[in-house]
């Protein structure tokens, strides 16, 4: 739980993180649009694109909108996380060639950031500045002499245009090795194809490419990119066939079914070029009402064969340094297929710049990095790692099915339902340390796993925008039409159709969670599915901040979802310790697109935020019945009541309870009962060896004002009205030594009883 006090100081101590200098001309310019107006027009203009719209300016007009509303001067908890993951400025990854050096930096609050640096002092050159304000921050440092000494310093600038100069330091660049086998127009035009075994082949200059630029054909293979710039699938491919090496767009691509061992890609863009071969599903055809034989057929290379990287059959890689840059419909930055061994994907940047997308399941869609693993570890445990890489905009999916997922900078542009920041691997995952941006039109932050998953100390910031067109229901961006649109979600964890898939030992530590949502789009904080298969899911000591900038959408802090069937067998789920804040909704009792029971918030503060007249702690949605919901020793602040619900679209059996923990002291060995007020037994014969008993006793049933006893469910139609079950006060009685004492409580304060004798 985050205490004022410490907020405020945190906010004071963030502030001095960045050291105050003269701002240095041009450095500051349109830095953020901190005037509401503005804001809403960036969002407006945002929200209004569309799936025909040139690349350059859907990310012209993606970067104004995260530089108007991300940042850490939108929200308090940037501080709070900032001062909980606080690291010292230091290089946290470098990579020296011949003639170029790629470093990489993790600030503690996000800023612009560029390197100066030169053979002497003071610095000669300089890279260039980044577009927007991050927290990873990667460099390439051109034009060097091989077996040379250079100097560099960071630049970082702030929000408020505030300087900071960190970590200066040298390096050596590398010198020229008789082994280095050096790869240029001199060398011939590509595909180069790299077949020697154990080599370190050295790119010098940029190249253009047609279609694939690099084929690998050997195992234990070093590729320096050497700071260049590779372009591949510049030109339409007549005969499309991802396998072929002449017909394949990939930019670096191996294919074969003979498993090879050993591979490293370093420093340097690889970026697609102008080929339309996978766009010709576009022309003349209904994309919401595609023709199954022709998606049949198409299917083959409509996500195939167009990714900067495409690596097929490998074990043991390390990609890092590398920036990939893609735009075409149904294409990756960097996929894997039958991928086994250790995988270590870091420092990288990956930048989507597209929007049409045909197949958003399974394989197909966009995606920044994705595993296909070799079918005996897809359902086990990997060594996939990936960690400080720089997702700067993703369409749909940007991290796939990876192990150990930690330090990486997500922003996700949702164009299709279901786009994905994180999804763990199915067991033994661990995700920490992710800073997460969702906005557009269905984005969710970290998804599940079948088993054994370990979310913790990560940021998610949302921000809601309307891609809709309501009358008619129709999208700008590519959707299916069902239910709400244009939704945003943290977390994650959904049984599909009728339930019953195995989940158990999902655990979501110390997270946080903010946003807004605006013009009618809706926000979850966490969006979990109960069922009966699902066991051992805690989300623990974790702060939600979620708000509604209008009175047309929602956000809500917690949605507690849940699976098609019989909601009176839903196990658990356990929230602990939380904080929730909203000015809309704290907890959302289910929704269209699930309903569940069962749902149990321990000692949680529950926080009203602002005036928002729409708000209410409790909304019961989704049209059936929900009920079994537990409040234990949790604390309604700031308006914020234990009555206050809306009964939205719900039945008349839903319910939840308030429940307070009684605490008895007594010597060991004493017999206790508990009754309710209608002599109902909840404790009896309870021994206490230790002394000690902590027993949870609802003190109040919240249920809408059509429920009654025995009666047949009904919709539910006064919306505001409730009536409320009392159950204290309760009974006492303690027996030891053949004495008996009773003692009685209406649980309206700290419940702490001593029956000692």
């Amino acid at each position: 739980m985050i205490n004022k006090k410490i907020l405020l100081c945190i906010v004071s101590a963030a502030a001095a993180l960045f050291c105050c200098q003269p701002n240095r001309p041009g450095l500051t310019s349109d830095i953020r649009h901190t005037d509401s107006t503005l804001a809403r027009e960036d969002a407006i203009r945002f929200g209004n694109l569309e799936v025909n719209a040139p690349a350059a300016v859907v990310y012209a007009t993606f970067n104004q909108f995260c530089k108007s509303h991300f940042g850490a001067a939108s929200d308090t908890l940037y501080y709070h996380q900032a001062q909980k993951n606080a690291k010292a400025h230091a290089p946290s990854w470098m990579y020296v060639s011949e003639r170029s050096a790629v470093i990489s930096l993790e600030s503690d609050l996000p800023s612009y950031s560029y390197i100066e640096y030169g053979p002497e002092l003071p610095y000669t050159m300089k890279t260039p500045v980044q577009e927007r304000p991050f927290y990873l921050h990667t460099h390439y440092l051109k034009n060097l002499l091989p077996a040379s000494n250079y100097h560099y310093r960071f630049v970082f600038v702030d929000n408020d245009g505030k300087e900071t100069i960190a970590n200066a330091g040298t390096f050596v660049t590398r010198a020229s090795h008789p082994g280095t086998l050096y790869i240029s127009s001199e060398t011939g035009a590509p595909p180069y194809v790299l077949d020697q075994e154990n080599a370190t082949y050295l790119l010098t200059e940029d190249i253009v490419a047609d279609g694939a630029a690099f084929d690998i054909r050997a195992g234990g293979i070093t590729l320096d990119l050497g700071g260049n710039t590779v372009i591949h699938a510049n030109k339409a491919l007549e005969n499309l066939r991802y396998r072929d090496l002449g017909n394949s767009g990939a930019g670096i691509r191996r294919y074969g079914s003979a498993p090879l061992s050993g591979l490293k890609i370093f420093n340097g863009t690889i970026r697609q070029g102008a080929a339309p071969n996978n766009t010709d599903y576009l022309a003349g055809e209904n994309m919401l009402k595609p023709d199954p034989e022709r998606m049949k057929k198409l299917s083959a290379n409509l996500n195939r064969g167009f990714s900067n990287i495409e690596i097929e059959g490998f074990e043991n890689v390390e990609i890092a340094g590398v920036t990939g840059e893609y735009h075409l419909p149904q294409s990756y930055s960097m996929r894997f297929d039958s991928c086994a061994g250790a995988y270590s994907i870091h420092h990288n940047i990956f930048l989507d710049k597209g929007t049409q997308l045909f197949d958003r399941h399974g394989a197909g869609g966009a995606r920044s990095l994705a595993f296909q693993p070799l079918k005996h570890l897809k359902n086990t445990e990997n060594q996939f790692t990936v960690h400080h890489n720089l997702i700067k905009r993703t369409r749909q999916n940007a991290i796939n099915v990876a192990n150990t997922v930690y330090n990486n900078e997500i922003y996700v542009d949702s164009w299709v339902v279901n786009s994905f920041a994180i999804q763990p691997a199915a067991q033994g995952g661990r995700v920490y340390n992710n800073k997460i941006f969702l906005t557009g039109y269905y984005a969710c932050g970290i998804l599940w796993a079948e088993k054994d998953l370990l979310v913790k100390d990560n940021f998610i910031h949302m921000e809601g925008v309307r891609t809709m067109i309501s009358k008619p229901l129709k999208g700008r961006r590519l959707i299916e039409t069902w239910g709400e649109q244009d939704i945003l979600a943290g977390m994650r964890i959904t049984n599909y159709g009728k339930g019953g898939t195995y989940r158990a030992n999902l655990r979501y530590e110390s997270n946080i969670i903010i946003g807004n949502a605006r013009h009618g789009s809706e926000m979850r904080g966490t969006e979990f599915f109960s069922d009966y298969s699902n066991h051992g899911i805690v989300f623990s000591n974790n702060t939600i901040h979620v708000s509604a900038d209008d009175t047309l959408s929602k956000a809500s802090c917690v949605n507690t979802q849940g699976a098609y069937n019989d909601r009176s067998k839903h196990l658990p789920i356990l929230y602990t310790d939380n904080t929730l804040i909203s000015n809309h909704c704290n907890i959302r009792f289910g929704d269209d697109y699930g309903q569940g029971s069962n749902h149990h918030f321990l000692r949680c503060e529950l926080v009203r935020s602002g005036n928002n007249p729409a708000y209410h702690t409790f909304i019961f949605d989704g049209g059936n019945a929900v009920f079994g919901h537990v409040l234990l020793d949790c604390e309604f602040k700031n308006g914020a009541g234990e009555q206050d619900v809306y009964w939205y679209r719900t039945g008349s059996a839903s319910n939840y309870s308030i429940q307070q923990t009684l605490r008895v002291h007594a010597q060991p060995g004493t017999r206790i009962s508990i009754a309710d007020r209608n002599g109902n037994l909840v404790v009896r014969d309870t021994l206490l060896p230790d002394g000690k008993l902590a027993v949870p006793l609802t003190r109040l049933i919240v249920r809408p004002e059509a429920w009654a006893e025995g009666r047949k469910e009904e919709a539910v139609n006064n919306q505001h009205g409730f009536q409320a079950a009392l159950p204290t006060p309760y009974s006492i009685t303690a027996g030891a030594n053949a004495k008996t004492r009773r003692r009685s409580t209406a649980l309206k304060t700290k419940a702490e009883l001593n029956l000692k004798f």
